[in-house]
């Protein structure tokens, strides 16, 4: 895989309103976690979810999702093309959506028009390409996206991602296998709905160091598989799928050097066994020297959007100093499909 460039981030999610904040709380361990009346478990007693607040409140997800999107797409390429970045002839956006079997609404089908609406104020010629690979999204974005800067050193791509679990529709798919957490009465375990908005544009590095803009990340290692037996389809995971997304991500990186993981990990123990297969099948020395995050402990379970906000809260930590890199990104979802990246400091 050529190497990019992640050289600008935002993000919306129930513990930040831009990368900066979600990387701060994430980092803290805050979590911004409450009880949701409106869809009550098997026993009738409210779920725990994380919602976000303050941006549309009170407007269904269909509505206020697409909205918050809007917003941290604007935000962000505001920031990045005001400071004397020249406007790209063309802007092509790669949004990352659950799977289309997962019941509850398509997010992307009502961004259709606002996000295009955003591009183009900065090009002429915008364009949306939905990747429907639920949690794994970002990795899949990011091997299209790299195909199109490899023709095209020029490009400039903006990976996406957007969702929220919090739609009767969707949590009843969850509830109905008892994987929604509701700990206050008895069930300790299990994932809690959330929701977010992410972007950050990607681009060839040479061509972002000849234009002098600061590289937050390196994107030098990606790897994508399907796991054979995946929990949509009540499997036992052997997490196989996971572990060779991760081998091909690290391939020419010893694994003795990654400093730091992030995964999608929600509190489910089927996710916690497959990440521990994979760990086993990736890494010689489990565990020793490496620090692993997992963010949704803090803004929750947030799907098709976990990816790219889980590469914005390393990208902050470069730039801020905290994170060492390299760094392995790692996400899997319910349907099958993995994917890992690996990210350096400039």
């Amino acid at each position: 895989m050529k190497e990019l460039a992640i050289t600008a981030v935002n993000a919306i999610t129930a513990v930040g309103h831009d990368a900066a904040m979600t990387a701060a709380a994430v980092r803290a361990r805050i979590s911004r976690f409450s009880e949701y009346d409106d869809f009550p478990d098997g026993e009738g007693n409210p779920i725990i979810v994380a919602r976000i607040r303050g941006i549309e409140e009170g407007r269904d997800t269909c509505s206020r999702m697409p909205a918050s999107a809007k917003l941290c797409l604007d935000t962000l390429l505001t920031g990045y093309l005001r400071n004397g970045t020249q406007r790209p002839s063309q802007i092509r956006l790669f949004l990352g959506t659950s799977m289309e079997e997962r019941p509850g609404p398509r997010y992307e089908e009502s961004c259709m028009w606002s996000l295009p609406e955003v591009m183009e104020k900065w090009a002429a010629k915008p364009s949306v390409e939905t990747c429907p690979r639920g949690n794994a999204s970002m990795p899949y974005s990011i091997a299209e996206a790299g195909m199109l800067i490899e023709s095209d050193p020029r490009a400039l791509c903006i990976i996406g991602g957007i969702d929220s679990l919090l739609r009767d529709s969707t949590l009843n798919w969850f509830e109905q296998d008892a994987r929604l957490k509701s700990v206050s009465y008895g069930r300790h375990q299990g994932l809690i709905a959330g929701e977010a908005a992410c972007f950050m544009i990607i681009e060839d590095p040479e061509r972002a160091r000849q234009a002098n803009r600061p590289i937050l990340a390196r994107i030098t290692g990606l790897g994508l598989a399907k796991e054979p037996e995946p929990r949509a389809d009540s499997k036992y995971s052997r997490g196989t799928g996971l572990a060779e997304a991760c081998r091909a991500a690290l391939a020419g990186t010893s694994g003795e050097d990654v400093r730091a993981v992030f995964g999608d990990l929600n509190g489910e123990n089927s996710r916690a066994v497959e990440w521990s297969m994979a760990e086993t099948n990736c890494f010689g020395n489990r565990g020793t020297g490496r620090k692993l995050w997992k963010p949704a402990n803090c803004h929750g379970d947030i799907g098709a959007a976990s990816g790219a906000v889980m590469a914005s809260i390393a990208a902050q930590g470069f730039v801020r100093g905290w994170l060492q890199g390299p760094v392995l990104v790692f996400c899997s979802d319910d349907h099958g499909a993995c994917g890992a990246l690996v990210l350096e400091k400039e």
